[in-house]
């Protein structure tokens, strides 16, 4: 519940500060984002959380939150805006607008969009503090979550997360999006026709105890 600034660890050169954590109902991804342009993109064009149980570097499944400001439910996109620069917006604006959750590629699952403050299912904040400092919280709840029990020992098997904020790329024709496979635990780069940045962390793997 209180989590310290050294607890966060630098995701490569992304500009990003990640803590992965568990328990044993839910995973929790807590973000510390300082770089004002990351926010921004962050805040206007959204952020995914990718997750992958099967080791292959394939967004098939995913948690978008916030949506961004740009991807808010009945906004039409024009050809002007997709080419031009976010216009500016007071940080306040944006952060009343990170308050929806859609989820991507959850078979099972009927409700794609929801509140973020939602206790049955996933759920999320993005909260700016003293510093110009941006938080940010997804609780994944695991029995939402295709867990995969490790063969001849306890606990889940280890995973993949893919973070990715910016523009979401479109989908090829078999619907999945791929992303540049991962070299090291932290891999990151630009990803499709939107330009959106993507970071993929591997090899996950859940705490069965303190």
């Amino acid at each position: 519940d209180n989590i310290e600034s050294n607890d966060f660890m630098p995701v490569g050169k992304s500009g990003l500060y990640c803590l992965i954590s568990n328990d044993n109902d839910n995973i929790y991804i807590d973000m510390k984002v300082e770089d004002r342009k990351i926010q921004n993109r962050i805040l206007t064009e959204g952020l995914t959380i990718w997750i992958n149980m099967d080791g292959r570097e394939e967004k098939k499944m995913g948690i978008r939150f916030p949506l961004g400001s740009r991807n808010q439910p009945g906004h039409k996109k024009t050809e002007r805006e997709e080419n031009s620069p976010p216009r500016a917006e007071s940080m306040e604006n944006l952060l009343s607008m990170a308050n929806t959750i859609e989820i991507l590629g959850f078979i099972s699952e009927q409700q794609r969009r929801f509140p973020s403050e939602n206790r049955d299912s996933f759920r999320g904040s993005v909260k700016l503090e003293e510093g110009g400092k941006l938080y940010y919280k997804l609780i994944m709840p695991m029995a939402k979550l295709p867990m995969r029990n490790s063969r001849g020992s306890h606990g889940a098997m280890p995973f993949i997360l893919g973070i990715e904020y910016g523009s979401l790329p479109a989908t090829n024709k078999s619907g999945v999006n791929r992303g540049p496979a991962p070299s090291s635990i932290f891999h990151s780069g630009s990803s499709g026709k939107g330009g959106s940045e993507l970071i993929w962390i591997k090899d996950v793997r859940l705490a069965t105890s303190k």
